[in-house]
């Protein structure tokens, strides 16, 4: 089986199946292992990682990877930002001195030399120890909140410090702003406790407040030590993201770390984390997790503090994924509570009762929307994910299970069904070829490029359909992989209408990991090495134009909050470039209704909902405050620009509390299986208030309407 995207790939059953077949690996593994230059004891493991890495891009990566000093200059760059991405530690004269390598790390992993790595690594370590010192010095001064000055947060609009005094001062800003919002909570925890006669209430004066706000920053953890193996892991990372943003080097404890999390079963709060530059981000909410559950956490809040029931929280900036993860998980009914930065700017503390991963919630699973009027009745089947189970043959696979939901839906006489395919980052390809099938009658679904530039078409062969009925696909910006496939081919059918965000993620590519202990020939006292992930291949349309970059585009646009953010594949560094391919002969739909009316009528609804409006306003005050970067250091400019943002923030977020007239439901063959389960009526009672407030189901539920 293959699959399409960063983590199904990672199972260990696949990393065995592809490497017992392709000979492509067998390649590999017999051209890296006959690769054995000579090491010094110190450093041979690191050397022998960076000779895998090097023979393995070049062979298998999907683009012809070539050292030379343009593909130096890349990862010189890429380096620089991993290693200071905020320029708060190197300075000018630094970055002049290292600059001598800019041309020469090719030639460096044709040596397979570390040199450049030692050299940035001890001058990174002398640079965080300075800021060390830069940063308790600020904080045992003085801060005069009343002086009018600004810190500028942006590393795009700032440039490395001049000198060390340059440098010193902007850490006494940092430090400085810093204290200032953890000053600003504090007067509002108390402003808070006093207008809610808490009775645990003792009021103190600014000063205090003031130097409590010193205190709590002192304790906060700033700066991380981190191990000789993460500094490699940085360089070795940035030669293999040069290549493109979906290629990575795992160190044995982050692949553990990796595979534990996408298990599905596990003790924690159920959130998918990225580091990115320094800073800690969700970027997957498991859907029945603790997380999820608790509902304040969301998609693209950046994490700053992370803390242990009622102990003071640890500021995490710059901390390594690992050790975040470490701090956030824990046992069962312990509580973490995460200071999170919104994407409107708002800071919120939000406490998570730690629970185990409940499985069956990531599953496929349906409802019937019923209009106000009661005239239209639509079947809506929820994917967060294009899931299978590779290990067990008879376990659960989304294709399958989708094709059951239809069944069962059948039986309600529905006029329509609505896939909602919003925030599912993809899955297997096997299975989105087969659900394709479900909606037309063979034929290709998608087309696979190789490497080598071998191409093929994978195809429907399954003669008929399981349901040929209006149908409306619902996508969003982080709609990816397998997602955009069985939007494209659907579209590319004139099977359905395609619905949500300008564009979907524009993630065209396919991954596979390659494990290293795999491809040392003895030596297992060096053992475990890591293992890396590498784009291997790229998908294209049935119609010959490829979903990286530009995504899939909706018939119905529908605005969302994120609609004007730089968002999706295309904002990625060294994102694969979009490109077209023959088209494969295939068929379009026959349809009873005509889709340019259904759209335009669906336009019209949109344009005059003044809802959609008011998350049009809500989107462009989202790009406006995601664009600020520039800070007041002054106590009441500060005070006045946090009142604003929550005031902002409070207006838009009571957009989605009231009902738009659908009614959501059992289907009546889950009616019967749920009855006498108080747990699973309760969770599917929460959903359905949910979907009853989503207003782009309403808009759904009105284009099937106009289909029937």
């Amino acid at each position: 089986m293959e699959n399409i995207t960063d983590t199904e790939t990672k199972r260990n059953k696949i990393m065995k199946a592809v490497l017992k077949i392709s000979a492509v690996v067998l390649v590999i593994a017999a051209v890296v292992v006959a690769f054995k230059p000579h090491f010094t004891s110190s450093s041979e493991k690191d050397r022998i990682i960076l000779s895998f890495v090097a023979k393995v891009l070049q062979t298998t990566h999907y683009e012809n990877i070539e050292y030379n000093d343009e593909f130096s200059a890349k990862v010189f760059d890429e380096y620089m930002k991993k290693l200071d991405y905020g320029k708060r530690y190197f300075l000018k004269s630094d970055i002049d001195s290292l600059s001598r390598f800019r041309l020469k790390i090719d030639d460096e992993i044709r040596l397979i030399s570390l040199n450049f790595c030692d050299y940035a690594t001890a001058l990174i370590k002398l640079r965080q120890a300075e800021a060390q010192n830069y940063w308790n010095e600020a904080l045992e001064g003085e801060f005069d909140f009343s002086k009018d000055e600004y810190i500028e947060t942006e590393p795009d609009s700032l440039d490395y410090a001049p000198s060390k005094e340059a440098l010193k001062d902007y850490w006494r800003k940092v430090a400085k702003l810093a204290v200032l919002e953890r000053y600003s909570d504090l007067i509002d925890n108390q402003e808070s406790a006093k207008k809610n006669a808490d009775s645990s209430f003792v009021e103190k004066s600014r000063e205090e407040l003031k130097k409590e706000a010193i205190e709590s920053v002192k304790k906060s953890k700033r700066f991380i030590t981190f191990k000789d193996k993460d500094w490699v892991s940085f360089y070795l990372n940035s030669i293999v993201s040069t290549c493109d943003p979906h290629s990575e080097f795992f160190m044995p404890d982050e692949k553990e770390q990796f595979d534990i999390s996408m298990s599905g079963k596990f003790e924690g709060i159920g959130a998918t984390l990225q580091n990115r530059d320094g800073q800690t981000k969700i970027i997957d909410i498991i859907p029945g997790s603790a997380s999820w559950r608790q509902g304040e956490l969301e998609v693209n809040d950046i994490i700053l503090k992370v803390g242990q029931g009622n102990d003071e929280p640890i500021d995490i900036a710059n901390m390594e994924l690992d050790d975040v993860v470490k701090k956030i998980r824990g046992k069962k009914g312990s509580t973490v509570k995460l200071t999170v930065k919104k994407i409107d700017g708002t800071v919120k503390v939000i406490p998570i009762v730690r629970d185990v991963v409940i499985i069956e919630e990531t599953y496929a699973k349906s409802s019937i929307l019923t209009s106000k009027d009661q005239k239209t009745k639509v079947g809506y089947i929820y994917l967060p994910k294009f899931y299978a189970d590779f290990n067990d043959r008879n376990g659960r696979f989304c294709s399958k299970d989708v094709e059951t939901e239809l069944k069962k839906l059948a039986k309600d006489n529905v006029n329509g069904v609505v896939i909602d395919l919003r925030n599912n980052g993809g899955g297997s390809l096997a299975d989105v070829v087969d659900m394709s099938g479900l909606f037309i009658d063979q034929g290709p679904v998608v087309q696979v490029k190789a490497k080598d530039g071998n191409q093929k078409s994978l195809d429907d062969k399954k003669s008929g359909y399981v349901y040929d009925g209006p149908l409306v696909i619902l996508v969003n910006n982080f709609s990816a992989s397998a997602s955009e496939i069985l939007s494209a081919a659907m579209q590319d059918y004139d099977r359905a209408v395609i619905m949500g965000s300008p564009s979907t993620y524009g993630k065209g590519t396919v991954q596979s990991f390659y494990d290293f202990d795999r491809l040392l020939n003895g030596n297992d006292h060096l053992k475990p090495l890591g293992a890396i992930k590498v784009t291997i291949q790229k998908f294209y349309r049935i119609n010959g134009e490829t979903t990286q970059l530009r995504g899939v585009i909706p018939d119905i646009i529908i605005p969302d909050s994120y609609h004007y953010l730089k968002l999706g594949e295309k904002e990625s560094r060294n994102a694969l470039p979009y490109d077209v391919t023959t088209k494969t002969n295939y068929s379009v739909w026959k349809h009873k209704y005509s889709k340019n009316k259904v759209v335009q009528k669906s336009r019209e609804r949109i344009k005059d909902n003044p809802i959609f409006a008011e998350i049009d306003k809500n989107a462009l005050r989202l790009k406006k405050r995601s664009d600020e970067s520039y800070y007041s250091l002054n106590f009441d400019k500060y005070r006045a620009d946090k009142k604003l943002i929550k005031e902002e923030s409070d207006k838009f977020n009571n957009l989605s509390k009231d009902k738009t007239g659908i009614k959501a439901g059992f289907l009546s063959d889950d009616d019967a299986a749920v009855k006498g389960d108080t747990l699973k009526t309760q969770k599917f009672t929460r959903w359905f208030e949910d979907l009853e407030k989503d207003v782009y189901l309403l808009e759904a539920v009105n284009v099937i309407n106009d289909m029937k």
